[in-house]
């Protein structure tokens, strides 16, 4: 998983001053180098404090414990207290791979990593970015927001009603770097948003990517109305950044408020869904050895556990049929 890449901030959340964030239990600061953003480890080499409570000056990272300064690379450049002025030769701090992309930072824990290719850039203009934390396991987040069983249930009255399932084709298939489903209801959702927005929607796709990527795709006859971008960061045990960009396209009415309108409605889904998760969380030390049961209905679970695992995702291609 080192050699994925993640997010760890919207870039409007950024300042020139270094600030801590932690992915796959690494602490590491951000900050506003001399070409760009750099993250490094968030400590030390000498007293191992947090360079997350130090300072940026011309673009070096200075440590508010004794001062020792490190550039870009990770070189220490000055040492105060010599009698002579200090030439670092070796580097002593780690420094990781950063990237920008659609308003955000991501960061790999081995440099030189190219960035995904898989992961093409948003549509239809103006992105609506948001960033929360999810208390819970990774493969159940990744697996929660991809899976439309629970719909009906969690978010009865909301996105589907349990009490008006809906026939629903899905078409399971492999792509570059990830898997996608594509599913063709007989009816549009019977929720609040279903109403307000699916009564465009013909049919809709759910892919999972390398990088805990999820994009969710709802189109009309006429092209593509909103796209839901879920990304999964691994921070610390049992802790997770959650990003979610959403567009939209300007048919029918703006962009801006067909996201103003749905927002609250969707904030409100997370609510709910965050909840359920850490409920399963937290719930996980009474049941160590319960063997959890499965159906074809989990269509994205075996393949969330094959990019946990790291291995690849050999997909078979079929279409099944389910009622949500």
């Amino acid at each position: 998983m080192h050699k994925q890449w993640y997010p760890i901030s919207l870039l409007k959340k950024l300042s020139k001053k270094p600030k801590r964030f932690f992915l796959l239990g690494e602490a590491i600061v951000v900050y506003k180098g001399e070409h760009g953003w750099v993250a490094q480890k968030d400590h030390c080499p000498h007293r191992n404090y947090p360079l997350s409570k130090g300072k940026v000056i011309d673009g070096m990272l200075v440590c508010g414990y004794h001062g020792w300064q490190f550039n870009n690379d990770g070189f220490a450049t000055k040492l105060p207290g010599l009698k002579k002025q200090y030439k670092g030769k070796s580097c002593i701090l780690s420094t990781y791979g950063t990237h920008k992309h659609d308003g955000l930072l991501w960061v790999c824990l081995e440099r030189n990593t190219p960035f995904y290719e898989h992961l093409k850039t948003l549509s239809n203009g103006k992105i609506f970015s948001y960033k929360t934390t999810i208390i819970g396991n990774t493969a159940d987040i990744l697996e929660n927001f991809l899976d439309p069983m629970h719909t009906s249930f969690l978010h009865d009255g909301l996105i589907r009603s349990s009490s008006k399932p809906r026939k629903t084709t899905a078409e399971i298939k492999g792509i570059k770097d990830g898997v996608e489903v594509k599913y063709v209801e007989e009816s549009h959702q019977s929720g609040i948003i279903g109403s307000l927005f699916g009564c465009f929607i013909t049919h809709s796709y759910g892919r999972l990517y390398k990088g805990n990527i999820i994009d969710l795709e709802f189109h009309s006859k006429r092209g593509i109305e909103m796209t839901n971008r879920f990304i999964i960061v691994p921070t610390k045990t049992g802790e997770n950044y959650f990003f979610s960009q959403i567009t939209a396209s300007n048919r029918w009415l703006p962009s801006w408020l067909k996201t103003s309108v749905l927002g609250p409605f969707f904030l409100l889904a997370l609510r709910q869904d965050k909840k359920a998760i850490k409920a399963i969380y937290d719930n996980k030390p009474f049941n160590t050895e319960l063997k959890l049961q499965s159906t074809y209905l989990d269509i994205m679970r075996p393949y969330i556990d094959l990019l946990m695992a790291g291995e690849e995702l050999i997909v078979n291609n079929k279409n099944i049929e389910l009622y949500i």
